[in-house]
């Protein structure tokens, strides 16, 4: 029901549901099939779905229930996205995608407003390949701003991160290095071309041995304020490779107030 060519028994370029007596597929005409392949609404010839509908239709009227938003319309601001799904080749591969639970859960959400329209606002849901699929959707359609993949991929990592800390004050400070100084950092670097792999693999390599060394100093009866350099010396000299990651956010320390006031960060001898 997919074959679209030249039959080769009329020359008419059109779908191809039969076959002749040598199997070649052929118009249906050709092979006597009664029916036709018309779709009710568009006309298209080819594979028709419930109430002969072609599958480009049947996938306007399914976007047009999920996105539906509350008034029996399609939100506004989503339009653009259902006219970017509509142009593809393969609309049966968007029926499919649509069938998975969290793409209808997620685009319903973003239709009534549960799920704010937001790059801030996705990056609150799960499960992140689907996120992540469905935000490079909204980017392409110019629903949403175009922002590096990577960088956003970053900061779902660091809320999950930060979501295990239980020390409130490790993490108010983590997030205090996060915002002042990696953010920036990442932002300038996404400016100028596309984030790679490395960087934010270094970037979370920095989170997750700041965040060690603030709870090895804890288990020492030892906050940051009243850290030593020898404190520092024997951090390093357990595993000095795997926790020289850690530097980056001691170093922002020594030259960056620590937050609600708290000054800077001075090396007790």
């Amino acid at each position: 029901m997919r074959v679209r060519s030249r039959c080769p028994n009329c020359r008419a370029d059109r779908l191809l549901p039969g076959r002749d007596a040598a199997g070649t597929p052929v118009r249906r005409d050709c092979a006597g099939i009664p029916r036709d392949f018309f779709c009710d609404r568009c006309g298209f010839e080819g594979l028709l779905l419930g109430g002969r509908l072609c599958e480009r239709c049947t996938l306007a009227d399914t976007l047009g229930r999920l996105l539906n938003d509350g008034t029996g319309r399609v939100a506004p601001a989503l339009q653009p996205l259902i006219t970017a799904l509509l142009e593809t080749d393969r609309p049966k591969s968007r029926l499919i995608w649509l069938r998975n639970p969290n793409v209808a859960r997620l685009l319903r959400g973003l239709a009534t407003g549960t799920i704010p329209l937001t790059h801030d606002g996705l990056h609150q849901e799960s499960p992140w390949r689907t996120v992540a699929h469905l935000r490079d959707l909204l980017m392409d359609s110019g629903v949403l701003p175009r922002v590096d993949r990577q960088f956003m991929l970053y900061q779902r990592w660091l809320t999950e991160r930060f979501a295990v800390i239980e020390d409130p004050e490790h993490r108010r400070r983590l997030e205090h290095f996060v915002t002042w100084h990696q953010m920036r950092c990442l932002r300038s670097k996404a400016e100028k071309g596309p984030l790679g792999h490395s960087q934010i693999s270094q970037a979370k390599q920095e989170i997750t041995q700041a965040g060690a060394f603030l709870a090895w100093l804890a288990d020492r009866d030892r906050t940051i304020e009243h850290c030593q350099q020898a404190d520092l010396d024997a951090w390093h000299t357990e595993k000095p490779a795997t926790r020289r990651p850690a530097q980056t956010f001691l170093r922002w320390c020594l030259t960056s107030p620590l937050p609600e006031g708290g000054g800077f960060l001075r090396l007790a001898p």
